[in-house]
């Protein structure tokens, strides 16, 4: 039943709407059972929002649920007798089953790039199907012909105009959907290649460190292998050894940063962004991420001056630690602060977060890798503590400082101090209005 309802589910659903909406209608004649609904222009948009959708057995079995819903509806309350309730009722069936084969006939779909064609089918379509409607009813000549064609032609440009608004409604309300995921979806890789950036910063970091202790190994073993004592000089080989083997690291090293650097460059061709786009950036990914967390945080993020810079991926990786660091320390209900602001010279964020603050004598020891208070509830295993020894490491990488202003109880505020030089690429900050 299920496999059946997910295979038919939009077939059902538009059924059950366009049948619901039908009950919405006026009598425009009097003494007469003939009514004008609203379920027509809400199949017509349907019909012409989803290809998917089939025409004529969408149409159909709208005019069924219409004529069953009116039915039941019909029977309490108007007539004692189920006929009179099928005799009033039927017809309305056979619009519906016309109006879906006119729409398939006139191939109503190939003209939605060519509005006044689509609008002149809709309702030419309304008109015809309302015409044999009437027709059924035994309506069409009893009533004056002058007045019946006003108020068909009349409600079937109505009804086409909403069903053609309400297909554009529900494009833009797709289309907005679909920008809002590429929007999250950019947001996530930035973040993402940030991480990658850092990490390609460490590994490059690290295979300069290798090179230095391979040619230390390369020394060793040329002063051991010069050395006077012969029982000193069989110790070279070992020295030596240790070099090859380090050589071979450093080869496999330099493949892995080769591949990430070709990674990246083709992943972020980009040449820079501006500030305020790093924050919505930032803001955006926090946010998600925040709701994993179970606690009640409150984000703030203001900057007073705008500027394109290169190094737009250094700066969302610190502020990124930064931030996961204050929301990890932040207790159930918390507010965090991400400031930017610029004078002379050089650019500064602060991230704040009103938790439980630092002690000052673990003020020069919490940028030291694998120093770390925090630990996971669940499992009890300690953080790695590289968090903001990172952030120290690339904000002294970009020439310049990171430090902590602390109150014990109150808050915690970190202060990247930059040179404005090795971020903007114009060397010009853009002032916001106050």
């Amino acid at each position: 039943m299920k496999q059946w309802y997910s295979k038919h589910k939009l077939i059902i659903n538009t059924i059950f709407l366009v049948a619901l909406t039908g009950m919405v209608f006026v009598y425009p004649f009097f003494q007469s059972h003939f009514r004008f609904t609203l379920g027509v222009p809400v199949l017509a948009a349907l019909l012409l929002y989803f290809p998917k959708l089939p025409v004529i057995s969408t149409a159909l079995w709208s005019g069924l649920a219409v004529f069953f819903m009116r039915t039941v509806i019909y029977l309490p309350f108007g007539a004692s007798e189920l006929s009179a309730a099928v005799e009033h009722n039927l017809p309305a069936t056979v619009y519906y089953i016309v109006y879906g084969a006119c729409f398939r006939l006139f191939n109503v779909r190939g003209y939605i790039q060519q509005v006044p064609m689509l609008l002149l089918l809709l309702s030419f379509t309304d008109v015809l199907s309302n015409c044999i409607e009437l027709l059924v009813r035994s309506e069409l000549l009893v009533t004056n012909i002058e007045t019946l064609l006003v108020a068909i032609i009349t409600v079937g440009l109505i009804r086409s105009v909403l069903a053609i608004f309400g297909y554009y409604g529900l494009k833009q309300y797709r289309d907005f959907n679909l920008a809002e995921d590429r929007l999250s979806r950019y947001a996530e890789l930035t973040v993402l290649t940030a991480q990658l950036k850092t990490e390609l910063y460490y590994l490059q970091k690290s295979s300069q460190d290798i090179e230095n202790v391979m040619e230390h190994s390369y020394l060793l073993y040329q002063k051991l292998n010069n050395h006077p004592d012969k029982a000193v000089r069989q110790n070279a080989g070992q020295a030596l050894a240790v070099a090859r083997d380090i050589h071979e690291v450093k080869k496999d090293y330099s493949r892995v940063v080769s591949g990430m650097e070709k990674v990246l460059e083709s992943s972020a061709t980009e040449k820079g962004m501006r500030l305020s786009e790093i924050f919505f950036i930032i803001e955006q990914n926090t946010l998600r991420g925040m709701d994993e967390t179970g606690k009640q945080i409150e984000l703030s993020m203001k900057f007073t001056h705008d500027f394109l810079t290169d190094q737009h991926y250094l700066i969302v990786s610190m502020l990124n630690n930064l931030i996961i660091n204050a929301i990890e320390a932040c207790p159930q209900q918390c507010k965090i602060e991400v400031v930017q602001q610029a004078g002379g010279q050089d650019v500064q964020f602060m991230v704040t977060d009103y938790g439980d603050g630092i002690k000052p004598e673990d003020y020069e020891v919490i940028f030291e890798p694998g120093y770390s208070t925090k630990y996971c509830p669940v499992t009890g295993k300690m953080s790695t503590g590289l968090g903001l020894a990172h952030v120290k490491i690339l904000a002294e990488y970009l020439q310049g400082k990171i430090e902590v202003q602390s109150v014990l109880g109150e808050y915690s505020t970190f202060i990247i101090t930059l040179p404005l030089k090795s971020l903007a690429n114009d060397a010009v900050v853009l002032k916001l209005p106050q």
